[in-house]
This record gives C-alpha cells, sequence and structure tokens, in this order.
C-alpha cells in the first residue's frame, strides 16, 4: 500500500476521533444539565401547587437559543467592564444559555419536547458509543493494510448514518429550544432567531464520510478486477 496514503487515512482517522471525542465532552454538560431538568420537571409535576416561592428555583430549566441585536448586527447594545483596562467595551451577545422556568409553556410544546427527547434519547446515546469504536477499527485495519476490506466501506457508511443521526437531533434540539424560547423569553434590544452552527458541522462530516465510503468502496471494486486480471 502507498505508504502516504496510509500516512493520510491515519491522520484523519485521528483528527476524525479527536472532533468526535471534543463533541461529546462538550456535550457531557449539556447532557447532564438536561438530566437533572428531566428530574425537575417529575418533581414540579408531581408537587404542583405544592411548591412555595422558596424553593421554586430548583424547578428552573435550561433552555439554549440563539439571539440578534434588533437594530442588526455589529451595532453592539450592551457595554461590559473590560477588567485589563477598567474602561467600557461594547459587546453583543449571539448566544444564551439560561435557566427559566418552564410551567408557563404551553401544553402542545412541552408535550413536543417530552415526546423528543423519549424518541432520540436511546439512539443517541448508541451513536456516541458506536462512532468511536467503528473509528477505532477502520484505523486498526489501515494500520494492518486491510484499507481496502469491503468491511471498511460498511463500516464508514455507518459512521456516516450515526453522524446524520446526530445532526437531526442537534438540529431538533435546535428547534425545539427556539420554540420555547419565543413562549418564554422576551429580550431588551434582542430577537431570538434560529441559526444553525453545530449542526452543519456535524452535517459536513456526515458527507465527507459517505463521500470517502464510495471513494473506498471504487477502490476496492478495482482492486478486485485487477486481482481477477492478474
Amino acid at each position: 500500500m502507498n505508504t502516504r496514503f496510509k500516512i493520510v487515512c491515519v491522520l484523519f482517522g485521528i483528527i476524525y476521533f479527536y472532533f468526535i471525542g471534543m463533541s461529546i465532552i462538550q456535550g457531557i454538560p449539556g447532557f447532564k444539565a438536561g438530566f437533572k431538568d428531566g428530574r425537575n420537571a417529575a418533581d414540579r409535576d408531581h408537587h404542583r401547587g405544592a411548591y412555595s416561592e422558596g424553593n421554586e428555583s430548583r424547578f428552573l430549566e435550561t433552555i439554549e437559543f440563539h439571539i440578534n441585536p434588533v437594530s442588526g448586527e455589529y451595532s453592539f447594545p450592551n457595554s461590559v467592564l473590560n477588567l485589563k483596562t477598567g474602561t467600557t467595551i461594547f459587546a453583543e451577545f449571539p448566544l444564551v444559555k439560561a435557566k427559566v422556568d418552564k410551567s408557563p409553556l404551553p401544553k402542545w410544546i412541552s408535550t413536543l419536547s417530552t415526546v423528543f427527547a423519549l424518541i432520540i434519547a436511546f439512539p443517541l446515546l448508541f451513536a456516541i458509543v458506536f462512532i468511536p469504536v467503528q473509528i477505532f477499527r477502520v484505523i486498526r485495519s489501515i494500520v494492518k493494510n486491510e484499507i481496502f476490506d469491503a468491511r471498511n466501506v460498511n463500516r464508514i457508511r455507518w459512521i456516516g448514518y450515526s453522524l446524520l443521526l446526530i445532526f437531526v437531533t442537534e438540529l431538533f434540539t435546535n428547534i425545539v429550544y427556539t420554540i420555547e424560547a419565543h413562549a418564554l423569553v422576551s429580550m431588551e434590544n434582542y430577537r431570538i432567531v434560529f441559526r444553525m452552527d453545530d449542526e452543519l458541522n456535524t452535517l459536513l462530516f456526515a458527507l465527507v464520510t459517505f463521500m470517502f465510503a464510495e471513494i473506498l468502496k471504487i477502490s476496492h471494486t478495482m482492486k478486485e478486477e485487477q486481482d481477477l486480471t492478474i
């Protein structure tokens, strides 16, 4: 096998592994917050009408949404203190993570959020565990000079399918959070907007994965034809 091609494949696999690993690590706080919010929501429903203002804060739940200044981007409607110089600098904040009371949510939004969370929880967990395992198997095959094995094509395709699942999950989570934010929050100088960011990175990696799988499939077919010719 061409040594340069082997090195490129291994480096690609390592970078891919790093990307997935960092995505998982960065998603852990959100997963923990979601689990805690779900438990708090269950407690709130159980004690609905029985808790007082003093312990109401434990029923606050996390939402995340994008915002744009009402006066347009780069208008910088906020000011913060620069501790380096002691002067005020103007800023705008495109992403907000907030703790809010979700009890005023319309019933259909609350039901949609709960049903969606139940549907995607286990497939998402499976994808998060499945992808690193398949990447490891592909890298191991490359190291053993078995890159043109048909099993690698299937492995890489399933990695792509798993990334598409994660993309859909991220997309619908973003949509649900945006709907919830519109129902619960109104901010001075800002309007809530729907914006894709990390989701597009996941989609790009999924498409690159499928492209790599097709290239590998063509190479595998050519190798088989060459072996038959010989």
